[in-house]
Formats: structure tokens, sequence, C-alpha cells
């Protein structure tokens, strides 16, 4: 196809942006949408190609295929290697595990869904996968897989009814995702294809004809100017309006194909950047997440600076501008053909990276005596089935005993007393649990995890919950915990809140959590149940699992000395301020105790993470299982909140 300078000028922002993004430049947080300006550029040259060569009678499967895997593989597996090697000395345990998947899923083309598979509430942090990246690929590759098969086999008066059917039914997947299950509508497919099909439809549109038609002229100033603005102002929560603006923007550009905007100082600039971007990209997130599993190893190291965020920007840019000139270019302009050999070769290759964590994991050795230590596993209380999604129901594997007295109920704050509790009394526990279901009659918090309509079952559990608790007088005392910050924590979440006109939504603050909580202690008492609230344990944000793991391995970052992975106790009291200050207000004004962690597990200068030598933590805050059982036989917090409850 004729070369563009201003389609390479747009790859040229959209690599920027999103190295921007993940170098955490916080005046730009829609950088991550420079991957739904990729999008659209690839739909609209791909289509171009096959369309093209089905006109011309000569498209060719195996060719199209061919092209595209010189086009990718070389600097791919170029990067995955050296990020395997690399992997060796800065990954983790568990982090090696994940990765090891992660490079599967990279060679196959399906990292989008390994990586689906790596989210969660209870999964490790996206930062620290050093393959992240390559789930976008995976979409990518997925569209081209189905794209020339589906126009080689369907007749051409429908190439655009169907490319638009595509672009609607995708893009109303992807309004729903984002509020159900936005998990999926970020990494798969049939969620994204809509931004591809964009740029499919500006591949059979008229392009000539268009770019000169006052509709087109008039849009192209205003879509240079969203292509800027939308990321540095962003519409909150992810919007997928966010991604259409930038997507038709990026195709007005495409069809409008101005001269003087291609002949600008600054385009050519960004040229040169979008003629690497394709290595840029694939260079740039193992930099930021070796940062970042660097960091997490070592809690004393703080948050990376400016300079070193802006040293891995440049070290990006400058390793993916030598993976362009040593590998991609080169590869590129070799004459190659297809043969048996070849095909052979790269599948034999493909399988090679696909085993090299099986062959680099031997260091881990040690690790994995120390990841044993460690039990990260999910501490869902008693089973994963006392996870309830909208109605609590008294099921036998969420209680200990036949007629427990004790209900444990919140989200999986509460899950993670469980064994804590059921160790300590003989009392018998019952479970009433679902995450990010705060035990507040009333409201529920949402945000892009968390989607309103969960908050909407949130809502409908709780009642639930007092509903059983009101025909059910064998339960004497009900222990109430959640983290609490999602409800006042006003800039990352919001509320669902019951009113007499049906649910509305709300701004978190504190007035509303202790009034929330208030109704809450009131209407147990009123079916003479007994009333604790138990408080988060002793947390930062950092997440000391990954520090404790090289600790007890023997392998502490930089073999620094004297590295304990405790929690400073003026960065847990500076971290949690407010959540603190929350829970005063909560037994003042509820009038209802409060138990804390902070008396076992703190001292004048720091919060442990190991007990009896033992870790406790199984993420940022939760105890694990076995952690949990060892707090709770230690200050018998069973009997605890027997005796304090009220």
């Amino acid at each position: 196809m004729k070369f563009r300078t201003d389609i390479q000028a747009l790859r040229g922002i959209a690599v920027l942006l999103v190295i921007l993004q993940h170098a955490q430049a916080r005046w730009l947080p829609g950088g991550y949408l420079g991957v739904d300006v990729f999008y659209v550029i690839s739909g609209f040259l791909i289509t171009g190609m096959v369309r093209d060569g089905l006109a011309q009678g000569r498209f060719r499967f195996g060719e199209f295929y061919f092209r595209r895997a010189k086009r990718l593989l070389p600097a791919a597996y170029v990067t995955f290697l050296l990020t395997a090697v690399a992997a060796v000395f800065l990954l983790d345990a568990r982090e090696w595990r994940d990765f090891a998947a992660q490079l599967a899923g990279a060679v196959t083309f399906t990292a989008n869904f390994v990586l689906l598979g790596q989210t969660g509430y209870f999964e490790g942090a996206a930062g620290l996968k050093p393959l992240l990246h390559t789930w976008s690929l995976a979409v990518e590759e997925q569209y081209y897989l189905l794209l020339p098969a589906a126009l080689a086999f369907t007749p051409r008066r429908w190439w655009v009814p169907g490319t638009v059917a595509v672009f609607a039914a995708s893009l109303a997947l992807a309004l729903v995702w984002a509020r159900t299950w936005p998990e999926a509508g970020f990494y798969l497919l049939p969620a994204r294809a809509w931004e591809l099909a964009i740029g499919s439809l500006v591949a059979f549109a008229p392009q000539a004809a268009l770019q000169r038609t006052r509709a087109v002229r008039w849009l192209f100033p205003p879509a240079l100017a969203l292509l800027v603005l939308v990321p540095l102002f962003p519409l909150p929560g992810h919007s997928p309006l966010n991604a259409l603006a930038v997507c038709l923007a990026t195709a007005v550009v495409i069809l409008r194909a101005h001269a003087g905007f291609a002949a600008w100082r600054a385009t050519g600039w960004l040229a040169r950047v979008g003629d690497a971007s394709y290595s840029l990209y694939l260079v740039h997130w193992p930099v930021f997440a070796f940062l970042h599993n660097v960091y997490v190893g070592d809690p004393a190291l703080g948050e990376p600076s400016f300079a070193v965020r802006a040293g891995c920007v440049l070290l990006a840019i400058a390793l993916g501008f030598l993976l362009h000139a040593l590998v991609e270019q080169p590869v590129r302009r070799a004459r190659l053909r297809p043969s048996r050999r070849l095909v052979g070769a790269t599948l034999a290759t493909s399988l090679v990276l696909a085993a090299a964590p099986l062959a680099l994991g031997a260091h881990l050795r040690a690790d994995a005596r120390g990841a044993a230590a460690i039990d990260r596993a999910d501490n869902v209380g008693f089973s994963p089935d006392c996870e309830f999604y909208r109605g609590f129901e008294p099921l036998p594997a969420c209680r200990n005993v036949a007629a427990p007295r004790i209900m444990v109920w919140g989200d999986s704050f509460a899950m993670h007393l469980v064994p804590a509790i059921a160790a300590s009394t003989d009392a018998g526990v019952l479970q009433a649990t679902k995450s990010s279901c705060g035990p507040l009659l009333g409201i529920a918090q949402w945000s892009d995890s968390f989607p309103r309509a969960y908050a909407g079952n949130c809502l409908a559990f709780n009642r639930s919950v007092l509903d059983y608790l009101a025909r059910t007088p064998t339960v004497e005392t009900v222990v109430l915990s959640s983290p609490f910050y999602p409800y006042i924590d006003a800039e990352n979440r919001r509320l669902l809140r019951e009113t007499p006109h049906g649910p509305r939504d709300a701004t978190p603050s504190p007035e509303l959590a202790v009034a929330a909580m208030r109704d809450t202690v009131r209407a147990l008492r009123r079916l003479g149940k007994r009333v604790v609230v138990v408080a988060p344990p002793p947390s930062d944000g950092a997440d000391y699992t990954h520090c404790l793991e090289r600790r007890l391995a023997g392998r502490t970052l930089y073999r620094r000395m004297g590295v304990t992975c405790d929690i400073p106790l003026a960065s847990y009291h500076a971290s949690k301020a407010r959540t603190l200050a929350l829970l005063k207000r909560i037994a003042r004004e509820a009038d209802v105790a409060v138990v804390s962690f902070d008396a076992l597990l703190c001292d004048a200068q720091r919060c442990a993470t190991m007990l009896q030598g033992r870790p406790i933590y199984r993420d940022e805050g939760h105890f694990s299982t076995e952690g949990a059982r060892i707090v709770g036989r230690a200050m018998q917090l069973g009997r605890v909140v027997e005796a304090r409850a009220r």
C-alpha cells in the first residue's frame, strides 16, 4: 500500500500515549486510548490489503499469513526471549508462574484469554505482569484471522453491511460489558471488534471522493483536537465513549489524508516514531513491569521517583528503536518466501519460547521454598460457595456447626476473618459474605471493577441477610467487617443509595457511611442481636508478600541487609488516616465496639507481617487462611468479639 506520513504520525501519537500512560504521567489519564488509535489504523490497513488482493485476484491465504508472521514474529520473539531472561532475575515465584502462562499466550496470540484468567479481586497485580501488553496484539491477530475468510467467502455487496453489523453488535456488547463484565470488555475481541471495524469501513469507503467533501474537511480540525483533548481529559470510569471519540477522530484523519498535515515538521517527527511504533510497543511494557517488580520486592524503596520513571521512558524508547533497526527492519526487507522449512522453524521457535520458563525456572527452586511459606490462596472463609450473588442462603458449607451463634457479615474483609474467629471460639460461625459488598444497609459502592449492577445485587444481598437474621434467633452475635474506604473514596468510587423512589447514585462521604452503619447496627439490635465491628488489618497499600518471599528464600533485592518486610507504622497511619478516622466516628456515633489488630501486630515503629515465624498476609490487606488462624488464636478473636459485642 502507498506509504502515508499522516498514518505513521498517528501511530507515533498512539505509542507515545501508551508509553506515557504506563510511565504514570498523571497529566495524561487517558493515555491508554493509544491502543484504540492503533486498532482503527490496523483495521484500515489490513482490510485494504485483503480488499485489493481479492479485487485483483491475487489474494492467497498462505501468503497473507506468511507476510503477517514475517512482519510481527521476529521482533516479538526477540522481545519475549529477552523478557524471559530478565524475568529469571526479577520475578518472584508467583509472578513467574503467571509469566509462563503469559508467554504461552503471547506466542499463540491467545494472551487476551490468558490475561483475562489472571484478573479478578484475588489475582496478582496487573502492573507486575511483563507480557500484559500482548493482549492487544492477540485481539488484532484474532481479527486478522477472521477478516480474510469473511471477505473471501461473502459477496462483495455484503462487505459494508456486514461490517456495519459487526460494528453495531460489538459496540453494543462493549457498552453492556462495561457495566456488567468490564474485564471481558477490556480483553476480548467481541467487545473490541467495533474499533477495528471502523478502520475496515474507512477502507471500504470511496476515500478519494470523501476526502474533499465539506463534511470531512470541517471534521478534520475537531478530529485532531479530539486526539489530543480526549486523552488529556477523558470521561471518568474508562467509559467506552472515550474510545468511540478517539476512534472516530482517527477515522476522520485517515479519510481526510490531508497533504498539509502530512507536510508539517511535527508530523514528520511523529511519523519517525510511528515507523518504530511496533517495536516500541513491544519493549516498553516489560521495562515498566520489571520496574514495578523491583520496587514491590522491597517496599523500603518506596515509590519510583519521577527521575526513575523518566529514565525508564528513555530506556524503553532506546530499546524500541534498537529492536526496530536490528530486527524488525532487516527481516522486513529480507526476501523470504514461504517454505516448509521456514514454517517448521517458526513452529519450533514458538514451542521453544513457550517452554522457556520450564528451562529457565530451575533457579526459582530457592524462591519456591520462600513462596511455599506464603499462603496466597484466596481466603474466602469456609468455602467459595460462601461468595453469594444476590441473596444469602445458610448453606451447610458456610457454617461450622448446625446452629451457629456468631454470624460474620461483610465483604472479602469479612471472609478472611472466618478462619480466625472459627479457630478461637466454640460458639459456631455462620458466613454471610459478598466481595466488595460491605455490611452497610441502604448503600453499596461501585467502580470500574464492580459496576453499578453489582452494587444493586449488593443492596439485595444485604437485605436478604437482615431478613434471615429476623427469622433466626439462634444467631446471637453479628460481626461486621469491611475495609470501609470505598464508602468515603469520592475520587474512584460511586455509591448506589436506596431511596423511597428507588436506587439513586450518590457521592461517597463519611457522613453517608456513618449513617448507613448506624442504621445497620440499630436494625440488628431491634432484632435482639449483639453487634461488633472488626477493623481491617494494618496496611499501607503495599503487598509485602513479595518482600517476604524474597527474604525467606534468601534473595532480597540487591542483597540488602536488614530488610524486615514489616509495615512502617507511620506509613500505615498515613495511608489509612481517613479510614481510621471513619472507624472512630462509627464507634462513637453508632455506639458500637470496633476491634482492631493493631495492639497485637504493631509497636511504636512498625506492624508485623509475620507472626510466630509465619507470614500472615496473602496480599496487601487480607490475612491468608493460615495467617488468619494464627492471628485468631493469638488474640483469641472469637472470644474477643463475643465479649465486646453489645
